[in-house]
C-alpha cells in the first residue's frame, strides 16, 4: 500500500536556501520577511543574520534561510520566486515587497529537505 506522504514527497520536493537581502531602512525588516512569507512557494523565511553583518546608513543587509516546495526545477523556481520579490509592475497583482532593493540567493547553500 502507497503511503500518503510518500506520494506527497514524490510530487513537491521541499528545499532550503539562503539569501541575502538589501533593503531600505524605511521598511521594517520584520514587515518585510512576512511579506516574503506570503509568496507563492515559500513555507518559512527565518532570520539568520549574524551581529558582525555588514550595515551601511539607509541601508540594511539580512541574511535568511527560506524553506520552499516544488514540482519543478528547484534552480527554476528560486528565480520565480526571487522575480515576485522584485519585479513591480505597478499593477493590481504587484507581488513586489516594498523596501527591498535586492535580492541574491547563495545557490551553494541549495539543499533538499
Amino acid at each position: 500500500m502507497i503511503k500518503l506522504t510518500n506520494i506527497l514527497t514524490e510530487m513537491l520536493n521541499t528545499f532550503e536556501v539562503q539569501a541575502e537581502i538589501l533593503s531600505s531602512r524605511k521598511e521594517s525588516i520584520t514587515d518585510i520577511l512576512d511579506s516574503i512569507r506570503a509568496v507563492k512557494s515559500i513555507t518559512t523565511v527565518r532570520n539568520i543574520t549574524p551581529p558582525e553583518y555588514p550595515q551601511r546608513e539607509g541601508v540594511e543587509y539580512t541574511l535568511v534561510m527560506i524553506k520552499f516546495v516544488t514540482r519543478l526545477d528547484s534552480k527554476t523556481n528560486l528565480e520565480q520566486i526571487r522575480q515576485d520579490i522584485i519585479t513591480s509592475d505597478g499593477g493590481p497583482t504587484d507581488l513586489r515587497v516594498p523596501g527591498v532593493k535586492t535580492f541574491k540567493y547563495k545557490l551553494e547553500t541549495l539543499k533538499r529537505k
